[in-house]
């Protein structure tokens, strides 16, 4: 009798040693991890102006990043060389078409005056003609009334023609003149359009904002004396009174995300910073994650509220744990107790005589816990 008490006390004693730890029943969140990074919800993005002929901009100045700038001041000029050649050829050529303009105002004015005179003459002679062609004077011979008549035949058609060719003048007169004029006003416009080119080419914000540089697709941001190609984006500016979340979902964890969802959001910075976020919108196209990561993400649009005495700026990078469902009262356990045999998952009970290896079945693994649907009880313990 005394040996078996022995026995059951040695048994206690290594019992007691093993390492377990009770079944916990508790609430848990599954969650959904992402990354992302702070920007604005009203931003500008600011490229070179489209300039004809113009492929290649060089960057003469630049606002330094991180300026705040308001509505209207300059945030990036473009080198205007080429404009500016432009300009002054254009200019030439615009005084010459001028000059062309008055100096044929004036040839035409010259020749209407002629043509004016000419056709008074002609007026003069055909009232001459006229009054000789009706007098009756029966002691004139025929010959003379016959050349009256014809005499006034012909001063009648000199007048006729002297006055044609006036209207003709100046009807060819308007209509040279306006041909003259179309060349000096398509002169001032080209003119007037590379003025607005020099002016375009200082580019100027068109809110207010913070100044944030926009990288290449090599991830090199803009500086002063590189040359950049029409279209590329130089800086964005960003109201950063107004700031959002864009998260990028992993595709697999893509169709566990929905608009509404709570979201838990760390900023990472000289501290971290915890606030409580909400899913706005979620992207319909799924992209690569960069171009050096390729695998497949969706973007999403996180809400949130900062703490007091948090300073938010775009392109912070941040955490993110959307919740997609809440577990209530469920029986957990640490993941490191369980065991594999095959595609079963089994733990270690303990027992006063023999442990017992036990099969269970668990429905979620969230961080290092695992949510037990069968198998285990409120109270009993597992060996870790």
């Amino acid at each position: 009798m005394r040996n078996i008490t022995l026995l059951l006390a040695l048994l206690l004693i290594g019992c007691s040693n093993e390492n377990t730890v009770e079944v916990e029943r508790k609430s848990l969140d599954l969650t959904v991890l992402a990354s992302g990074e702070l920007e604005s919800k009203t931003t500008a993005i600011i490229a070179p102006p489209s300039i004809k002929r113009m492929w290649q901009y060089k960057i003469n100045f630049l606002v330094p990043e991180n300026t705040q700038v308001t509505k209207g001041s300059v945030v990036v000029s473009f080198d205007d060389k080429t404009v500016s050649d432009s300009l002054i050829d254009k200019r030439a050529e615009l005084e010459r078409a001028q000059k062309e303009l008055e100096n044929k105002r004036l040839k035409e004015e010259e020749t209407e005056e002629e043509l004016v005179l000419a056709a008074a003459e002609k007026k003069m002679e055909y009232d001459k003609a006229k009054r000789r062609a009706e007098i009756v004077d029966h002691s004139r011979s025929e010959n003379d009334r016959k050349k009256a008549t014809i005499d006034f035949t012909i001063a009648e058609n000199d007048l006729f023609l002297a006055e044609e060719k006036l209207k003709f003048h100046r009807e060819n007169t308007k209509l040279n003149l306006k041909l003259a004029q179309g060349k000096v006003d398509r002169l001032t416009s080209e003119v007037n359009g590379l003025l607005n080119d020099l002016d375009r080419l200082k580019v100027k914000a068109p809110i207010d904002g913070m100044v944030i540089y926009k990288a290449n697709w090599e991830g090199e941001k803009p500086a002063i004396g590189e040359s950049i190609q029409f279209g590329q984006p130089v800086v964005e500016l960003s109201v950063i009174e107004e700031m959002q979340i864009k998260a990028q979902i992993n595709e697999p964890d893509s169709g566990k995300v929905k608009v509404g969802q709570q979201v838990k959001v760390i900023v990472d910075g000289t501290q971290e910073f915890a606030f409580s976020g909400k899913v706005e919108s979620l992207g319909r196209v799924f992209r690569d994650k960069s171009y050096q990561d390729k695998r497949r993400v969706v973007d999403a649009i996180i809400s949130f509220e900062p703490e007091e005495g948090f300073t938010a700026r775009p392109g912070m990078s941040a955490r993110i744990e959307i919740i997609t469902d809440s577990l209530n009262e469920v029986l957990t356990i640490p993941t490191k107790s369980i065991s594999y045999q095959g595609e079963q998952m089994t733990v270690t009970v303990p027992s006063v005589i023999n442990d017992e290896q036990r099969v269970i079945r668990v429905s979620h693994f969230i961080g290092d816990k695992a949510i037990v649907t069968e198998g285990l009880s409120d109270a009993e313990e597992v060996v870790l």
